[in-house]
């Protein structure tokens, strides 16, 4: 179990909010038995791998049996019927199973599901949140617990996949095509990779070039994207630790509100080298205040500095901002509801070659502890999943397993159905 990493100062609300929530790590091991990925299936509501489930959402008993013999499902608002449960700050946070919340929700201290009964997350989500980090394997940063402790507690008592591809284009392209690529499809107008119209295929700041297509930002009612040590709003040119490669709002000319929705937050110092240990000042910003106001849009993209995201910082100092953000989200009222998912990608590879898996963390109360995936995906089915889960219709370029005028070819794993496989 990892020790507690607490921020040093309650300053805010946000950080309040905490207090009572972060004892320990969250999804505790309370008999949350490993579930392997759903290869396969249509894309929808992540359905559980236990095909006997009964779900309950109505605020029943939870923890009898069906007449058909499968687990009873405790839905948000429950009672609880796991006789692990804890009460928030006393052993594992995450055990605290599905006693329900003031709110109606899941109990304080629920992360990932840690009952030992499977979940149904519901078809469609109110809230995705996106955090973005660089240039590492899988195997750097997944099981890697000496240097990423809050990292790899996370990816193993919630969900990963062990196959999210860094496959989108036929040639190994640098960081912002795969931004580009994450939320729109595709870096180019029409096509894709090099042999399209209008590609973008360097890091180049925004002002000079742009996409005219249709990105996720323009799918969704709402969204923001919060830019850790971005100068200013919606700001198209890098400077000092900031990147407008890692910040793929700022490309796409047809988007509105970008001056209101592309936000700054100030930039934390974190350790480099010392884990377990909060990242200074406390977190007071845009992103926080939206957590603690219960006011999250629909998608949020959070991109942290380049000290912060494994750019030019450690892993270890990357770990340090998650840990230092991440209990903020799940004290949310939002995230206690069950409302939001949450995944932690990181754009590409560190490795001359390419085409191998990248780091990931799934996170979400209806996530089983301990689940894998082996199910071949990337960022295109990534995007396809948001889409799915945020109840939009239209998928995106490479999301949609073709390209307009079939111009270019899509990765085979393009339209794999993440949610079915990590069951969020």
């Amino acid at each position: 179990m990892i020790p507690p990493i607490m921020p040093k100062k309650l300053n805010n609300p946000a950080m309040a909010l905490c207090v009572s929530l972060v004892a320990t790590l969250a999804c505790g091991s309370s008999g949350g038995g490993n579930a392997s990925g759903s290869d396969g299936g249509q894309d929808g509501g992540g359905a559980s791998s236990s095909g006997s489930t009964a779900s309950r959402s109505d605020g029943g008993a939870a923890g009898g049996t069906s007449s058909s013999g499968g687990s009873l499902e405790a839905g948000p608002g429950a009672d609880a019927g796991d006789a692990s449960a804890a009460a928030p700050g006393t052993g594992d946070a995450g055990d605290a199973g599905d006693a329900g919340s003031g709110d109606g929700g899941f109990a304080p201290g629920t992360i990932c599901n840690a009952t030992g009964m499977p979940r149904t997350a519901p078809a469609k989500l109110k809230n995705i949140i996106v955090i973005l980090l660089e240039n590492e394997n899988y195997g750097s940063v997944n099981g890697a617990a000496s240097i990423a402790p809050y990292i790899d507690s996370l990816a193993t008592q919630c969900g990963q996949a062990m196959a999210y591809n860094d496959d989108c284009f036929a040639d190994n392209l640098v960081s912002l095509p795969h931004y580009l690529a994450l939320t729109s499809g595709s870096n180019c107008n029409t096509g894709l990779d090099q042999t399209g119209m209008g590609c973008i295929t360097d890091d180049g700041d925004a002002t000079s070039h742009v996409l005219s297509t249709t990105s996720i930002f323009a799918q969704v009612t709402s969204w923001k994207a919060y830019q850790e040590a971005m100068p200013g709003a919606c700001a198209p040119t890098s400077s000092g630790e900031y990147a407008a490669k890692h910040n793929p709002a700022v490309y796409y000319s047809a988007l509105a509100g970008c001056s209101a929705d592309d936000v700054p937050i100030a930039a934390l110092t974190c350790d480099p080298t010392t884990t377990h240990t909060p990242c200074t000042p406390a977190p007071s910003n845009a992103f926080t205040d939206d957590l603690a106001n219960d006011t999250l849009p629909q998608f949020a993209f959070v991109t942290p500095s380049l000290l912060n995201d494994m750019h030019d910082g450690t892993i270890t100092q990357a770990d340090n901002w998650l840990s230092t953000y991440m209990p903020l989200i799940f004290a949310s009222k939002a995230y206690l509801r069950g409302d939001v998912a949450v995944q932690l990608l990181w754009d590409e590879q560190n490795t001359s070659t390419f085409g191998g898996p990248t780091p990931n963390v799934f996170i979400s109360p209806y996530i089983t502890a301990g689940t894998t995936s082996s199910t071949p995906m990337n960022h295109f089915s990534m995007l396809r999943a948001w889409e799915n889960a945020l109840g939009i219709s239209t998928y995106l370029g490479c999301a949609s397993g073709t390209l307009a005028g079939d111009a270019g070819t899509c990765p085979a794993d393009s339209t794999a159905d993440v949610r079915a496989a990590l069951h969020w």
